[in-house]
């Protein structure tokens, strides 16, 4: 029998929305109940032709644009959404794209609306960090999703992702004076505790999870995207008993990090860093909480960062300082 349902996945060509696509089809209870259509920019471009080989639909829309939306979004059942704060910079014009998907999807009937969000820091830190406008701006969004699905059938679930795995490689650098390669950080070596995700090995599994679970029972529901928890020196560690490559960990202040940064963002990201290590991310304590947001996920096997480095290399850094 063919599938009856269609689920419609926003970034169909990125991390996240590829790797949801990619978990769906791999699923047999899921691939024998939903359809998929794809949206992305350009659906001509080798990324999305291939998607459409594996029998996805690829459709064009932007999120600006409530009238492509409507034509994107209709007849879906489900829709996992992701917007992308760093193409335009700008927390107004991804909260209002991010409004835009919600008012579309309750208007023609979604039954499930899957957001890619992360916490508020603002208000998470009392005020403490208030430049963090990619994570405030997704927050916002669910929160302006939560007051509109009053009165309707819509349920919604929040996919919040970790700190990428993928992003660790490019913030090691050979250390100016000793050669080391050097992962140079605002953290406590052996205290703070780092949320990691596999972006695209992983977020598939966890939104696998919310689409087989019974929709009312994951409405509002929460989800903090981590693979593994770690501290700095079992970060680096774990490269130099995998890769074979020494890397060690070295902390500076958050003006120094700051320092390295280009400017446009420095503020931001240094704040970024500081709720990591201040506010394990997504909160104080969360670190001891994700066998919650785990349950979601039933037998399936996260990606460890050990797994992640033997299957990612080569863990190599050529001399030029940070």
């Amino acid at each position: 029998m063919a599938p009856s349902k269609l689920l419609t996945v926003f970034g169909a060509t990125g991390n996240q929305g590829g790797s949801v696509i990619a978990n769906v089809l791999s699923n047999p209870q899921l691939s024998s109940e939903y359809k998929l259509r794809g949206i992305t920019r350009d659906p001509s471009k080798p990324n999305a032709k291939k998607l459409t080989e594996k029998g996805v639909e690829m459709v064009s829309a932007d999120m600006n644009d409530t009238d492509a939306l409507r034509k994107a979004i209709s007849g879906s059942s489900a829709v996992f959404c992701v917007t992308n704060y760093w193409e335009t910079m700008s927390k107004e014009t991804e909260v209002k794209q991010g409004q835009n998907v919600a008012d579309v999807s309750k208007e023609a009937g979604v039954k499930h609306l899957i957001w890619s969000s992360l916490p508020h820091a603002t208000k998470l830190t009392n005020g403490e960090l208030s430049h963090i406008e990619h994570f405030d701006g997704k927050a916002e969004i669910e929160e302006y999703i939560e007051s509109i699905k009053g009165g309707s059938d819509m349920v919604a679930s929040y996919w919040r992702p970790g700190f990428f795995m993928s992003n660790i490689k490019g913030m090691i650098q050979p250390d100016q004076s000793t050669g080391v390669a050097t992962w140079k950080m605002p953290f406590n070596a052996e205290k703070t505790q780092v949320g990691l995700l596999d972006v695209v090995a992983d977020t598939g599994k966890f939104v696998a999870g919310l689409l087989l679970a019974d929709a009312k029972s994951v409405d509002g529901f929460q989800v903090n995207g981590v693979s593994e928890w770690m501290t700095p020196k079992q970060i680096v560690d774990t490269i130099s008993e995998t890769a074979g490559t020494k890397v060690e960990f070295q902390e500076v202040s958050g003006d120094e990090y700051e320092s390295y940064l280009p400017p446009a963002i420095a503020k931001e990201l240094k704040e970024n860093m500081l709720l990591v290590r201040d506010y394990s991310y997504f909160g104080k304590g969360t670190e001891k909480t994700q066998a919650e947001s785990n349950k979601i996920l039933g037998d399936t096997k996260l990606t460890t960062w050990q797994e992640f480095v033997k299957h990612n290399g080569p863990w190599e850094w050529k001399s030029g300082g940070q």
